[in-house]
């Protein structure tokens, strides 16, 4: 289940900083020293950002995503699992379709860096609502001197009329 992330925001940051400076947070971010979300406490227009919890109230994942109401597009997503339960993949999961099928945007996009063990999980969506998955090859590079593929997927929805 999604809640407003800022109904759950000190719990959701705690679970970031454990992310702080690991290979999880770089495959995250694309960068060394990681990210951290600004958890809005109230609604910023176009910005949507959701706690994942699962059935005992614990926060298990972050879902944080934007919509440019005029381009009818949804871009920056962060999609961030703090355990491996699957719950945070199946709510992006269901927020695309919701993007797609009940707002009717005309477009979905986000990226990841190549590498992610959740990279399956994205082609299997992209390949459901008929997208397209881009990869720029050894465009990212670790701090261990290891590149890494920067991956982007979009869906044109062809059914928002």
């Amino acid at each position: 289940m999604i809640v407003p992330a800022a109904t759950r925001k000190t719990d959701v940051l705690e679970k970031f900083r454990t992310l702080l400076y690991t290979q999880e947070m770089f495959l995250l971010s694309g960068g060394e020293s990681g990210w951290i979300p600004v958890v809005d406490d109230f609604p910023v227009p176009g910005r949507f950002q959701y706690a994942v919890v699962d059935s005992k109230n614990n926060v298990v994942g972050y879902i944080e995503f934007q919509i440019d109401w005029y381009a009818s597009c949804a871009r920056n997503f962060a999609i961030v699992s703090f355990d491996k339960n699957g719950l945070t993949g199946l709510n992006a999961a269901r927020q695309i379709k919701k993007l797609l099928q009940s707002f009717k945007l005309h477009r979905v996009e986000w990226r990841m860096v190549g590498g992610n063990a959740i990279e399956g999980k994205y082609d299997k969506i992209c390949k459901k609502y008929g997208g397209a998955k881009h990869v720029l090859k050894d465009a990212i590079r670790d701090k261990y001197g290891a590149y890494h593929d920067d991956v982007i997927y979009e869906i044109i929805n062809r059914d928002e009329e």
